[in-house]
């Protein structure tokens, strides 16, 4: 069975087994998509092209329903088997289907099964247009079909699908015990009972399958039932109609047409020619008697030279004591069966199985016997051989450790690569408990739930610690994959990959970032406390001056130290050291400003309305500034605020931050005053560099809205101002 994987896990064989198909063969999924396909599907040559288009690799399922609302009765039937497959309703379908446009002369057998893997299926077509052309001939010929029809000892009904009678021949009359005209008037429903379980199982196979061959029961006139061996097929006339050709026999009368073949050699010949495959009889010394014109036009051969001529004559020379001593073991047992090469005048290395019984008739002994080309199965075999080679080598000279393990994980063969990674020689493991080999006894329990999965047909993957001989530890990815042989899992792939190094690596790799983590974090710490010792040394500076101005301008100073440091807290007392909780640092800011130190007003309290924000730090810090820079123009003057009200909040990736409060004096931030103040100038480049909006509008009170998108800033913090953006 093909096993086919996504694209990235499909091997080489893979592709070659499905190109190796003697017909377009594709994988699909369960949305109809094409997975997998062979080079004939793409083009003309193939028996995908029997939509009328080439198929390529559109979706098939819905190629299949515009051909269904073009009225294609057999691209609905192909979309049934599709889905049927697929859905695990059934394990492989069967259809035969005309190409195309070339309906008259070219047919294809149309197989659809399981690939092995839920939710696909694997469709293919074999060409069977020589043997749809031998039933053509045979229906079509009027003096066959005189023959066949009128003197057959069989029984004929030619009719439709929905059970009218077109025509029967005099020996069906006999059997049924009805007359023509009876039979075409009643139609089938006068001598079929459709409920019947043998019944229904016929036209079940035979409209899945276009034919069916075995049992059928039939109503005689006088009520009994007749069983008969039945051969019937669905097929279609010149006009595209639909039709149904019932050929049977009563049991009862086997013995007797055996007995009669001789007199009715007229009959057999025509009933012969209608057999796709090699049909023929020989008698004792061999000598041709009857065949069919199937099978010795396709050899090249007339009938004129094939009267009375040795079947020897066809075999090639170094087949002959072989085929001799097949043909007397034959015919002093009554059976055999043999496969050799035969001589063709139109190509080379043709290969037949022949099957042959005997049977006497007037004293004398024959050999009735039939033979299918066998030429593509051999060529087929030939190259799954060569696949077989293939994947072997594959296997043994694959750099990843390869093993391959019975159900019950004993080893059935390894590569070098596997025991080279393990320490052990080849005879070492081959026969051997894998798990025993290579896993911790303290893990072979859960490792069994493993094996379990893998064994019941699933793909695996995990990573896990195996044990060399020397009871090294490995870090080792396994994949398994299922064999399956007749949809049954009689094994399994083991694929190893070493990545102890890796991991070694991983480890360090990951022990080097958390030290620079922990660099960082000690940076951010040392900058604060550095920044901590400025802020008291300025605040030293302002106990000792007397000038209130200058107390006042030395305090923005700390302020601006003390954002800065505050950002710098937030980052060294977080796990990350990239972003900061932006809500939290506000929070802080404001319990602590040293904007309220200076007492040249009333005590002002802040009323937050403060939701969770996280920030980038080359956004916090910028902002940061900008909030403490509007609290200092809101401190300059604060002889008539009493209270304040923050808020902010995050809403679809922005930001939003409103200050408001009564008797903020807020003039020197308007738009239409056009002196660009110190305070001003430091808002407006700490806005820019996080694309901020600020808005200052005075009503009942005074309100400062400032907004701007978040984003992942990357680099060094972008706050740091030169002097020209100071200078303006």
């Amino acid at each position: 069975m093909l096993d086919v994987k996504p694209d990235k896990n499909r091997s080489v064989s893979d592709v070659q087994l499905i190109n190796a198909m003697p017909g377009a063969a594709a994988v699909l999924d369960s949305h109809g998509h094409v997975v997998l396909s062979n080079k004939k599907w793409n083009d003309h040559s193939g028996s995908a092209y029997w939509f009328g288009e080439t198929v390529g690799g559109g979706n098939y399922f819905e190629k299949c329903r515009q051909r269904i609302e073009d009225g294609n009765d057999y691209a609905l039937k192909v979309l049934f088997g599709l889905r049927s497959v697929i859905d695990g309703e059934k394990d492989h379908f069967e259809l035969s289907i005309p190409a195309g446009d070339y309906m008259d002369s070219i047919w294809y057998k149309l197989f659809i099964t399981s690939t092995g893997n839920a939710g696909q299926a694997l469709i293919f077509f074999e060409d069977i247009s020589k043997s749809m052309e031998s039933l053509r001939n045979f229906r079509e010929s009027s003096e066959v079909y005189s023959q066949q029809f009128n003197n057959s000892l069989a029984g004929i009904i030619l009719g439709t699908p929905e059970g009218r009678i077109i025509d029967v021949n005099p020996a069906a009359c006999k059997m049924l015990g009805y007359s023509r005209e009876e039979l075409l008037d009643g139609g089938r429903s006068l001598i079929v009972d459709v409920n019947s379980p043998l019944n229904k199982e016929m036209y079940k196979e035979r409209e899945e399958k276009s034919s069916y061959e075995g049992e059928k029961e039939y109503i005689h006139k006088n009520g009994s039932i007749v069983t008969v061996e039945v051969c019937s097929l669905l097929f279609r006339n010149k006009n595209g109609d639909l039709r149904t050709m019932n050929t049977f026999r009563d049991k009862s009368m086997e013995k007797e047409s055996i007995q009669n073949l001789k007199d009715e050699r007229r009959f057999t010949k025509a009933a012969i020619n209608s057999i796709p495959n090699a049909f023929f009889v020989i008698d004792d010394d061999y000598r041709l008697v009857q065949w069919n014109n199937p099978f010795f036009d396709e050899l090249g051969y007339d009938n004129d030279c094939l009267e009375g001529i040795s079947v020897f004559e066809i075999i090639p020379r170094h087949e002959r004591n072989r085929v001799s001593a097949v043909l007397a073991e034959a015919f002093e047992t009554g059976t055999g069966h043999v496969i050799t090469e035969v001589i063709s005048k139109k190509a080379d290395g043709q290969h037949y199985h022949f099957f042959g019984n005997t049977f006497e008739s007037k004293g004398k002994k024959y050999l009735v016997g039939t033979g299918t080309d066998i030429t593509d199965l051999i060529e087929t075999e030939k190259e799954k051989d060569k696949n077989y080679e293939l994947l072997s080598q594959l296997f043994e000279t694959s750099p990843l450790g390869m093993v391959m393990l019975k159900p019950d994980m004993r080893v059935a063969k390894v590569n070098e690569s596997f025991a080279n990674l393990f320490g052990y020689s080849k005879l070492e493991i081959i026969g051997e408990n894998l798990d025993e080999l290579i896993v911790h006894k303290e893990e072979r329990e859960a490792n069994r739930v493993f094996n379990t999965a893998v064994f019941a047909g699933t793909v695996m993957k995990k990573e896990a610690i195996r044990y060399t001989k020397e009871k090294k530890a490995l870090n080792t990815i396994i994949n398994t994959v299922p064999i399956y042989e007749a949809g049954s899992v009689v094994g399994a792939f083991g694929i190893y990959v070493d990545v102890t190094e890796q991991k070694e690596l991983e480890s360090r790799i990951q022990k080097s970032l958390k030290e620079k983590d922990i660099l960082l974090q000690e940076v951010h710490h040392r900058v604060k406390n550095n920044l901590a010792i400025i802020s008291g040394l300025l605040d030293l500076q302002i106990m000792e001056e007397e000038n209130s101005q200058m107390q006042y301008k030395l305090n923005e100073v700390r302020s601006r130290i003390f954002s800065i440091a505050k950002i710098h807290e937030s980052l060294y007392e977080k796990e990350d050291v990239v972003q900061i909780r932006f809500d939290e640092y506000l929070e802080s800011v404001l319990s602590a400003l040293p904007q309220k130190s200076i007492q040249n007003g009333t005590e002002v309290t802040f009323k937050t309305d403060i939701g969770p924000v996280m920030l980038n730090l080359n956004q916090a810090v910028p902002f940061g500034m900008a909030v403490n820079e509007l609290m200092n123009v809101i401190f300059m003057d604060r002889s008539g605020i009493d209270k304040i009200s923050v808020a902010l909040r995050e809403e679809k990736g922005k930001v939003h931050l409103s200050i408001k409060g009564k008797g903020i004096q807020t003039e020197e931030l308007r738009p239409e005053d056009t002196d660009d103040t110190f305070h001003k100038t430091l808002i407006r480049i700490f806005l820019s560099q996080i694309n901020g909006i600020m808005d200052v509008s005075a009503e009942d009170e005074t309100r400062i809205s400032v907004s701007f998108s978040k984003m992942n800033v990357r680099g060094s913090s972008s706050s740091v101002l030169s002097a020209n953006e100071l200078i303006g």
